[in-house]
């Protein structure tokens, strides 16, 4: 029997025969003997947080603790005693395990995960990187990101297939994790009960504690519906108010706009963008919608447990005798056929811009292409701009049809579009701005009128 233990701290994923067998949070409480882990650990963490451990799954390692605590010295010691409690409640000691690992683990993190692992009796038999993992489960095109949420950062790794699937890059978002989400959800509804009641439910530890228990709930009820109401007990009666979606998207959308920039950075030249999203995004109220804004994205949600599931899928390449395992950070996946992107809708004639404003002054747009660089060729329109980095000689043209206006980039480093990456032709509406090079060439597309509305 092969299992596969998926490391994220925001959930321990373990997979057995093909499917998810438990899930676990990685926290800790280490105010007894032993440390206690999982979800008795979590629903104590806001009553007595200066006992709660949440980083021995990212800092990974045998140092000191800052802090010394009665039940352990080191992170790897609250590791071993979650990997043991794990084992003993899913029966599974002793069974030989494929790790899908975090992007950012070292050498010395591997190897004392190695250890940890053997003595938690579920021995190492191959390692792989956590994203590339997840992303294996089916075909994929010849770009990808994998996008990822642990407890204190969100993870973007960047895969290319080239006869068969790798890891290339990855960057993480240090305090916007599922943490930051959750404590910025408990604020807003701390927030609207003081607002609407009069009554603080953070005033003290316990009603903390209640709004952390409740929030998953809470989020599971709003992917059916517009808005729910949640209940805090108060004085010997309940108060109640009722939050939308909107309410929870408004909440997030500083994290949700900091994940959507690492993903615009990450989007091949030319090219569209295929995320494909764990199931700790996936859920979450208004962050499918932001994604959506993204020209050209295509948006692929991965099933929960993503990353110990494709390790199991591809037991016989991880597999190695212990001496040998080393982290795989490339597996043969199948590559996808890419379905062809379908077009942007276009703009209404009304939004069509007619000229590009540069430095104060106005070039009108129109069926003869104007080309925006710094060095165009001389027999051309043209828009000059100052060099500097990131702006090519010929750096883009801008056009207008019957069917509006247009941009075509033919940079070497590409063309932003209100702040995101674009390749290739695309349509263009009066308000949007242009973004050639870095510090960056501002253009801006706006629509001019007479007297009587016309163009």
């Amino acid at each position: 029997m092969t299992l596969a233990l998926e490391i994220n701290d925001a959930g321990l994923v373990l997979a057995r025969d093909g499917h998810v067998v438990a899930e676990v949070p990685g926290c800790a409480m280490l105010d007894g003997r032993e440390p206690q882990t999982g979800p008795a650990a979590a629903q104590r963490a806001r009553l007595q947080p200066l006992y709660a451990e949440t980083r021995y799954w990212q800092d990974l390692g045998t140092a000191a603790l800052p802090r010394p605590m009665p039940a352990a010295t080191s992170h790897a010691d609250i590791a071993y005693a979650q990997l043991a409690q794990l084992a003993r409640e899913a029966e599974v000691g002793g069974g030989a395990t494929l790790y899908a690992v975090p992007a950012w683990y070292t050498r010395e993190q591997l190897a004392v995960l190695l250890g940890v692992a053997r003595e938690a009796g579920l021995p190492a038999v191959g390692i792989v990187d956590a994203g590339l993992a997840a992303a294996a489960l089916e075909p994929v095109p010849p770009g990808a990101v994998q996008l990822e949420l642990s407890l204190h950062r969100a993870v973007v790794t960047v895969l290319e297939h080239v006869g068969e699937l790798r890891r290339v890059r990855y960057e993480l978002l240090p305090q916007h994790g599922w943490l930051a989400l959750q404590q910025a959800w408990i604020d807003m509804i701390g927030a609207a009960f003081v607002r609407k009641t009069r009554f603080d439910p953070l005033h003290e530890a316990a009603g903390e504690q209640r709004l952390w228990d409740g929030l998953p709930e809470w989020l599971a009820a709003l992917q059916g519906s517009d808005s729910v109401s949640i209940e805090v007990p108060a004085a010997g009666t309940t108060l109640a108010v009722e939050l939308a979606r909107a309410d929870f998207t408004a909440a997030a959308q500083g994290l949700y706009d900091a994940v959507v920039q690492v993903l615009q950075r990450a989007r091949p030249t030319g090219g569209p963008l295929h995320v494909r999203v764990s199931h700790r995004w996936s859920g979450l109220p208004g962050f499918a919608d932001r994604l959506g804004t993204l020209r050209d994205c295509e948006l692929r949600p991965l099933p929960r447990g993503a990353a110990a599931l494709g390790a199991l899928a591809f037991e016989g390449v991880l597999r190695r005798e212990p001496a040998q395992i080393t982290l795989v950070q490339r597996l043969p996946v199948p590559l996808a056929r890419e379905a062809p992107v379908v077009p942007a809708a276009l703009v209404a004639p009304g939004d069509r811009p007619t000229h590009v404003v540069h430095r104060g002054r106005a070039w009108p747009l129109g069926s003869a292409p104007l080309s925006v660089g710094w060095a165009v060729p001389a027999g051309q329109r043209a828009l000059t701009v100052e060099a500097g980095p990131g702006v090519s000689r010929t750096h883009c043209r801008l056009a207008c049809d019957a069917d509006g206006a247009w941009l075509e980039d033919q940079s070497t480093y590409g063309t932003l579009l209100n702040g995101e990456r674009v390749g290739g032709r695309v349509a263009l509406r009066a308000g949007d701005r242009l973004s050639l090079g870095h510090p960056g060439v501002e253009l801006e597309l706006v629509r001019v009128v007479d007297d009587d509305g016309a163009a």
